[in-house]
């Protein structure tokens, strides 16, 4: 799986001069999971952070680990512009159909990991990502660490990931912009590999995703490979 790959490598080149911090995973870090949906009433929080949330897979070699770009949470006050981009190796699988699947559940991992203190909210765009963050939880150590370590554990629960890097960013000179077209971006590559693997209408000068395939390397191949799999 390597349809990510290119933009793996912008997000790496944009974010590397911009780190601060970097941390191996470590389990033992891990902040503490609440086990459920929980609220963060605004005058409990500290700060509002507000963005871009993505995660982008490859077969390609990942070592778990979380990287800060900016202030940690113990520094950040009121309203505040942020990233979080997760690169997730797996396992590299042949199968369009169960390649998909497992994006898709990789990608519901955030509906699932519930940080004490740590409220995030996703809106009809899936790309965009808001955490309100309590000041008690703060108080008590929480920062990007930990929450990332909690995040790691969450996904190689998954018994195809591999490797999880993890990259918080809040320096405001980060390129939000282009973060947040590398997302969309992302999210139209899944889109399309949705596509190949549910249509049977192969006529590539009336497919709304043609530009993706002809874009992304290996994507028109797969596409193909799925039709003459299907016999059309």
């Amino acid at each position: 799986m390597h349809f990510y790959d290119s933009l793996i490598e912008e997000v790496n080149t944009l974010a590397a001069p911009l780190i601060t911090s970097a941390f191996s995973a470590d389990k033992g870090k891990a902040w503490r999971d609440a086990g459920c949906n929980q609220v963060v009433l605004q005058r409990e929080s500290v700060c509002e952070l507000s963005g871009t949330g993505f995660n982008l897979v490859t077969s390609s070699a990942v070592e778990d680990g979380i990287f800060i770009a900016g202030d940690d949470l113990d520094r950040i006050k009121g309203e505040h512009k942020f990233a979080r981009v997760c690169i997730i190796q797996i396992d590299d699988e042949q199968d369009e159909q169960k390649a998909y699947n497992l994006i898709r559940k990789i990608e519901y991992v955030k509906y699932h990991c519930f940080p004490d203190g740590y409220m995030i909210r996703t809106s009809s765009n899936a790309q965009r990502e808001a955490v309100r963050v309590a000041g008690k939880a703060v108080d008590s150590g929480m920062d990007f660490n930990a929450v990332g370590n909690l995040l790691i554990e969450k996904y190689k629960e998954i018994p195809s990931v591999r490797g999880v890097k993890i990259i918080f960013i809040t320096v405001p000179q980060a390129d939000f912009d282009s973060l947040s077209r590398i997302a969309e971006k992302g999210d139209a590559i899944t889109k399309t590999l949705n596509h190949i693997v549910n249509t049977v209408n192969f006529d590539c000068d009336t497919c709304n995703l043609k530009a993706i395939c002809d874009e992304v390397e290996g994507m028109r191949e797969l596409h193909f490979g799925s039709n003459s799999r299907n016999g059309m």
